[in-house]
């Protein structure tokens, strides 16, 4: 009889330990399982030898994923001094569109993203400095790269530099007023000047000039659905129109395309006509 009780106990004290081996297993296997769900979407920050750098955003999975931007800004980063403040902030004199935007990746897909560094520290002045960048989609947001930054200051660069007029938007969003900026007359002038009249979340894939440089061809990405409201079409046409006929003189006709196809139908408008001098966006005299 105690025979057969002990064998029944020790029975029991096995099924215990047995139970308590799966929960640890079940455990172990849920951490791994939250890790590799974390590390899903990679982000990586390179300083390239010219002193401009890139961030990059991969989907490591085998699935696609949906990346969601609570505004137009897709990036932003900081330059830190020695002491760990504060000197440079990619957003501070910039104006973005609030509106919730979607980008999908599909598995091993990845954007990258250029940072024009030698552009925006201009203002800075030369030193050792840690560079901290990190895309604004709300999943991504707490994950941020640094990387150490060696700034020579834009001293030796400022000859090389000058200013032009551009247009953008006024107050009242009617018209287009002109304001000067900073480019490098030795870059490609038709980006620098899209990259500083564009407040949209609109990219220019390439471009063309024609017909002894008379006729400009701006073909643009799907980023034009972010163009939004008949005022907002007005002066999205008026600061790409007004800015180029500026500072192209030979230019006559300006074309817009999406994707390489043309017509581009905007929320009201359907452009199908190239844009010409007799058309002004500016406010009246």
């Amino acid at each position: 009889m105690k025979r057969h009780i002990w064998s029944v106990f020790s029975f029991f004290i096995i099924l215990v330990l047995a139970g308590c081996g799966t929960n640890n297993s079940d455990s172990n296997t849920g951490s791994e399982s939250q890790q590799q769900e974390d590390e899903s979407i990679t982000t990586k920050l390179e300083v390239k030898e010219d002193g401009n750098g890139t961030f990059t955003i991969k989907n490591e999975t085998a699935e696609e994923t949906t990346l969601t931007y609570p505004s137009g800004q897709e990036i932003e980063y900081q330059l830190l001094d020695k002491e760990g403040d504060t000197v440079f902030t990619y957003s501070a004199d910039k104006v973005f569109i609030l509106m919730i935007s979607e980008k999908v990746l599909q598995p091993n897909e990845e954007i990258v993203i250029s940072l024009d560094l030698k552009t925006e520290f201009a203002e800075v002045p030369a030193g050792s400095y840690t560079l901290v960048a990190w895309s604004t989609a709300e999943t991504l947001s707490d994950q941020k790269q640094e990387v150490a930054y060696e700034w020579s200051g834009s001293e030796s660069t400022e000859e090389s530099k000058g200013t032009i007029t551009v247009y953008r938007g006024d107050a009242n969003a009617e018209y287009v007023e002109p304001y000067e900026v900073t480019i490098d007359p030795t870059g490609d002038l038709v980006r620098q000047i899209f990259e500083e009249i564009m407040v949209l979340d609109v990219g220019l894939i390439d471009y063309r000039l024609e017909n002894n440089n008379m006729k400009l061809i701006l073909n643009m990405d799907n980023g034009l659905v972010n163009v939004q409201g008949s005022a907002g079409e007005n002066i999205f046409i008026g600061t790409i129109v007004q800015s180029y006929f500026e500072n192209f003189p030979k230019l006559e006709e300006i074309y817009f395309e999406k994707e390489g196809k043309a017509p581009v139908e905007l929320a009201h408008i359907v452009v199908t006509e190239p844009f010409t001098r007799d058309k002004l966006y500016t406010r009246p005299n």
